[in-house]
């Protein structure tokens, strides 16, 4: 396979479909430029030689939902929550035969930067954006995933996870002891939280502050962006994976206090104004906090196994010092004394 840049290049310069889309010269040279690349697919921005607008070209290699079709559906997602204004558009969706096999699709270059959780405004405007997106009634597609109880199958997926750190060489008393508790307070959380209500909302399901774009001059036109695995659920899933303390730390060193996930949570409503019921969201709400860190911590088990494995042939140095901080006393006793007390996640 060539080099995702190269498959790009190719794409622009062979691609007639899209040239037409975008009514872009046919011989007209347009210059690939990479703007990241994540495990599954890689990004490219490129200018239009007429009219000087900036688009994204995305090219898909894997499908971490298992589908024949990732972009596709990618873009369906998309298109679907157009009207909410904080998605990019889609203008050129080219399933079959992409480029070698891999999907492509091109959409708007949205302008801005990556949400900082230290700036003043920033966290605010995710709220907005998030019950923007969520005000989408989804409830005529026939498309997107619609998962039967996404807590209990979370749960679930924490066990297996949990399961392969176990009885290896490389297990910590200490660390079983702590997620051995986690398992039984967020199993009675679950439990009492009964089953999902309100779960028709379109969700991103992986809330990070990299998908949350907010350009400098009009903080509150950001965009949120890399729709990977869009599912259509209740918005107390994509509300408490933002807020989890497992995906905060992922990338920053940054934390919620539980005061500050109780301001997110009044001004999301505030911005939900109404489009929507509120439902059972505070008991869905606090179940999920607890399995969103189940999960990062059991992950974070299974990949310390993994990583100590010499047959693995890719090793990120990152990720092995990240796992430390997740399978730390110190962060572990953080989690049980934040969001696994015994009487449940401290909501302030």
């Amino acid at each position: 396979m060539r080099p995702p840049a190269g498959l790009a290049q190719r794409y622009l310069d062979e691609g007639t479909a899209l040239r037409e889309a975008l009514d872009m010269p046919r011989r007209a040279r347009i210059e690939a430029i990479p703007i990241g690349q994540g495990e599954h697919n890689a990004n490219f921005r490129f200018v239009h030689p007429v009219t000087k607008k900036a688009y994204v070209l995305r090219i898909n290699f894997a499908s971490q939902m298992g589908l024949a079709d990732q972009i596709g559906y990618e873009a369906h997602a998309l298109g679907l929550l157009a009207p909410s204004g904080r998605v990019p558009h889609v203008f050129h969706v080219d399933s079959e035969p992409g480029i070698d096999g891999h999907g492509v699709l091109a959409m708007e270059f949205c302008q801005g930067r990556h949400l900082d959780f230290l700036r003043p405004g920033d966290v605010a405007c995710a709220a907005r954006m998030l019950a923007d997106i969520h005000a989408v009634d989804p409830s005529g597609d026939q498309v997107l995933a619609r998962p039967e109880d996404p807590l209990r199958a979370q749960l679930e997926e924490c066990r297996r996870l949990f399961a392969g750190y176990r009885n290896t060489p490389f297990e910590s008393v200490q660390v079983a002891s702590f997620v051995e508790r986690f398992f039984e307070r967020a199993e009675h959380v679950a439990i009492a939280a009964g089953s999902p209500g309100g779960s028709g909302h379109v969700l991103n399901t992986e809330a990070v502050s990299d998908h949350f774009l907010i350009p400098e001059d009009a903080p509150d036109d950001g965009h949120m962006v890399d729709w990977e695995k869009p599912v259509v659920g209740e918005v107390a899933q994509d509300v408490a994976y933002f807020l989890a303390p497992t995906t905060t730390i992922w990338s920053t060193d940054f934390v919620f206090t539980a005061e500050e996930r109780d301001a997110f949570v009044h001004t999301y409503w505030q911005a939900v104004g109404g489009r929507f019921a509120r439902g059972d969201f505070e008991a869905r709400y606090a179940a999920y906090l607890m399995s969103n860190c189940l999960r990062g911590v059991t992950w974070s088990c299974n990949a310390w196994v993994e990583y100590h494995d010499p047959a693995r042939p890719l090793k990120n140095p990152k990720t092995f010092e990240k796992l430390k901080v997740y399978l730390s006393e110190t962060f572990l006793a953080y989690l049980e004394r934040e969001i696994f007390p015994a009487e449940g996640p401290r909501l302030a």
